[in-house]
């Protein structure tokens, strides 16, 4: 299992990809990845498990590595996609087949309006952490994050 960052909405979401070709060089060593950080360089796939996540109809899997420019690409994502519907959820998941109710994921919710969206609230979605353990008697439970964007 990993951890997924998706969008989702009530509509469906067009797929994106780069205008281009990008290089991808991963150094093991390191743990570094070098992708050429252009600021069109991801990935937005549908997803087919969106409502067994979010309870939206419709969503695309979001495939980065973080840069504040990709977060601008996402907020402008997110402005188009509110012209045909009132909100649109950015999530960070972990993908799970299924779970106990003791195993149930702790969501953090926040909600911002388009205008006071800000790539910070995009990066505190892509970094957060997945596994905090928020639930001392529910050590195994994973941390879910929905920011809904009205």
């Amino acid at each position: 299992m990993s951890v997924c960052r998706l969008i989702a909405a009530d509509v469906p979401l067009p797929e994106w990809m780069p205008s281009q070709k990008y290089p991808l060089e991963i150094n093991v060593d390191t743990g570094t990845i070098y992708d050429g950080g252009a600021d069109d360089n991801f990935f937005l796939h549908s997803f087919p498990y969106t409502e067994d996540y979010t309870g939206r109809a419709y969503g695309v899997s979001l495939e980065w590595n973080y840069t504040d420019g990709r977060a601008q690409q996402i907020t402008n994502y997110i402005r188009d996609a509110l012209e045909e519907t009132n909100t649109v959820e950015l999530w960070s998941v972990w993908l799970m087949d299924y779970y106990e109710f003791e195993e149930r994921p702790y969501i953090h919710r926040k909600t911002v309006s388009i205008q006071d969206l800000a790539i910070e609230h995009i990066k505190e979605i892509d970094q957060a952490e997945i596994w905090n353990i928020p639930d001392k008697r529910y050590p195994d439970r994973p941390s879910f994050y929905c920011l809904t964007v009205t």
